[in-house]
């Protein structure tokens, strides 16, 4: 058996070390396979990649994707995608939509009294894919928060005072480019808002698997979701949901998942028709 973490961010989105300094950290565990899965972005994976040639460590192909169900975001984590163009075209606009909900939360917060700018947002982006991440991380350093968890919690989280959403393309439409590239998708963090109803409209969807162990779950979440997903034939993921923070550097390689050499999530599966005219050929760095 394989021992993987599924879910690491980089600074290709709002990760604080490098896709060459993840696997160099990585390579310090017992992990044998890891994915970088920013948000809406497949920059850092061909670095990723580049770094662990010649190592033991194997670097899938993969991405966080943002959606929407029901008027709210919902992720989805894409696996072992082979061609990239599907998944760039995907998120092309995605870049965009980041910027305008930053520039949107920003001016939610100004007026709520705090006195934060976009550049400041923009300097602790650098040029990562932007994220509420870096909006709470500047926060902090001006003072107005203690932690990253007291601003989701009071103004940047989805029912949040300052939250702004996006218009990401719905679930089942992410799941279909998703498959076109030749991927899996898996539903991430679980326990965040989703019932079994959910879930199921999901599968029907085309849903490939759930993201069991992760960060945010307790002994009975895992079970709850790794029992849902025996009973329904479903892939079972898990990783850390690193960022490189302090407290993510405890649970980089301990919430995990375990695979087996062949495991479908290792390798691409036959990629599925377009659904429109345009064809793509760009590849990942293999």
């Amino acid at each position: 058996m394989l021992k993987a973490d599924l879910h690491i961010h980089t600074t290709a989105s709002d990760g604080k070390l490098s896709p060459a300094q993840v696997v160099a950290h990585a390579l310090t565990t017992d992990l044998d396979v890891i994915a970088i899965t920013d948000h809406d972005t497949i920059d850092g994976v061909a670095e990723a990649k580049l770094a662990s040639e010649g190592t033991p460590l194997q670097v899938v192909n993969a991405a966080e994707v943002s959606t929407i169900y029901q008027n709210r975001e919902c992720h989805l984590l894409a696996y072992s995608f082979e061609d990239a163009g599907v998944m760039t075209g995907l998120f092309r606009g995605q870049k965009d939509k980041r910027i305008e909900r930053a520039q949107s939360i920003i001016h939610n917060l100004n007026k709520l009294g705090f006195d934060i700018s976009y550049d400041e947002v923009l300097g602790e982006a650098g040029n990562a894919s932007i994220g509420r991440p870096h909006i709470a991380r500047v926060m902090i350093k001006k003072g107005f928060a203690a932690d990253i968890q007291e601003v989701f919690f009071r103004y940047l989280g989805n029912s949040s005072s300052a939250y702004h959403q996006i218009d990401y393309p719905d679930i089942s439409e992410a799941i279909d480019l998703v498959h076109q590239a030749g991927g899996y998708a898996i539903l991430a963090h679980p326990a965040d808002n989703y019932t079994f109803i959910d879930i199921k409209k999901f599968r029907e969807y085309g849903l490939d698997g759930i993201e069991c162990f992760h960060s945010s779950h307790n002994s009975w979440h895992q079970r709850r979701f790794t029992d849902y997903c025996e009973n329904f034939d479903l892939l079972i993921t898990g990783g850390s949901d690193f960022h490189g923070s302090v407290q993510d550097f405890h649970h980089f390689g301990t919430i995990h998942t375990k695979l087996e050499p062949d495991s479908p999530l290792l390798k691409t599966r036959a990629a599925e028709p377009q659904k429109n005219s345009k064809t793509y050929s760009e590849t990942l760095c293999k």
